[in-house]
């Protein structure tokens, strides 16, 4: 393939990524505790072949190299809800979906089902300190939840929220319903600190999201008036050749 055509075609590929990632950010700016994500682009640089100087010949390419969540804090939501909690500080809340396998969230939206579990909205168990699902009384009343994520009542202790921290944020794989699954090591909780009767936000900025969009497309738009610029002035040129041959 022509070089300068897969220059182009890298960029809108890259452009196109882009805007799936923003579209899908906008679309939740009102999930709680939505991260939102952000491109990652990795230049490439090679020489092309053939005389003149080497700075006339070096082509840079861009590619999407992955996409990686942003895990700033969103803005506190007041519910009163005693069994809603929201993170003060980084970390994730370990969660056990129907396979066993260990999830994690920062969306403390949590309910009682009908095996008296505490679960998220979605039906996922919230595990313990002790790895096991926390349990709850159906005598238990006036629930605390403290802020190292121990849960009491009048009855007395009930179990403790399990909390984990990462070094980075990289491998985390999303799931949907604001849950993140990896295979990085968990660490202990530096300090995490839980809000009873709140609930975090998403930190997707509508504005900002709009405006990036609209920029993105822009590019992609200017880009493809190239591409096309070129590929005219290619048939030309072929087609001049051709007259001169004959």
């Amino acid at each position: 393939m022509d070089t300068l055509l897969s220059i182009g075609l890298s960029h809108q590929g890259a452009m196109l990524r882009r805007m799936d990632v923003i579209a899908n950010n906008i679309a939740n700016a009102s999930t709680t505790a939505f991260k939102r994500e952000r491109v990652v682009f990795q230049d490439y640089l090679f020489t092309m072949k053939g005389e003149g100087p080497k700075e006339l010949r070096d082509v840079r390419m861009v590619l999407d190299y992955g996409v990686v969540p942003d895990m700033s804090k969103g803005e506190f939501i007041m519910t009163r809800n005693p069994l809603d909690v929201a993170m003060e500080n980084e970390g994730f809340m370990v969660i056990q979906n129907d396979e066993g396998e260990r999830l994690y969230t920062r969306n403390g939206n949590f309910r009682i089902n009908i095996d008296g579990e505490l679960t998220t909205q979605t039906g996922q168990r919230v595990l313990g300190v002790n790895d096991q699902p926390i349990r709850i009384n159906p005598d238990d009343t006036n629930i605390i939840i403290t802020e190292d994520g121990t849960m009491r009542s009048d009855l007395g202790d009930i179990g403790q929220i399990q909390m984990v921290q990462f070094a980075n944020y990289q491998g985390l794989e999303r799931r949907g319903d604001s849950l993140f699954a990896t295979e990085r090591e968990e660490l202990p909780p530096d300090e995490l600190r839980l809000v009873q009767g709140a609930l975090e936000g998403s930190n997707v900025n509508p504005i900002e999201q709009v405006t990036s969009m609209i920029n993105v497309l822009r590019s992609y738009q200017s880009m493809e008036r190239s591409l096309n610029t070129y590929s005219e002035q290619q048939d030309r040129a072929i087609e001049r050749l051709s007259q001169v041959q004959a």
